[in-house]
């Protein structure tokens, strides 16, 4: 057996997943990619800025303790 990644448009889904089926293959997994308009992306990345903002001048106040490098790459 051999499994393919492949990316097509939406309206084409249907009619590969006929074409596999009858060639006797089987659809392991479907991932539909989410569409975001530039506005909503560039809000997203603003969003992202202004809480990693407050939570380095909530670090200069002492207020919370950020991880050291080692943690975060521990992590990994």
């Amino acid at each position: 057996m051999t499994t393919l990644t492949i990316e097509i448009p939406e309206k084409g889904k249907k009619k590969l997943t006929d074409l596999v089926a009858a060639l006797g293959g089987k659809i392991v997994t479907v991932e539909t990619a989410k569409k975001q308009d530039a506005s909503t992306r560039k809000k997203q990345i603003l969003a992202d800025l202004e809480e990693s903002v407050a939570f380095v001048k909530q670090h200069e106040a002492g207020k919370v303790v950020a991880k050291t490098i080692e943690q975060l790459l521990d992590e990994l």
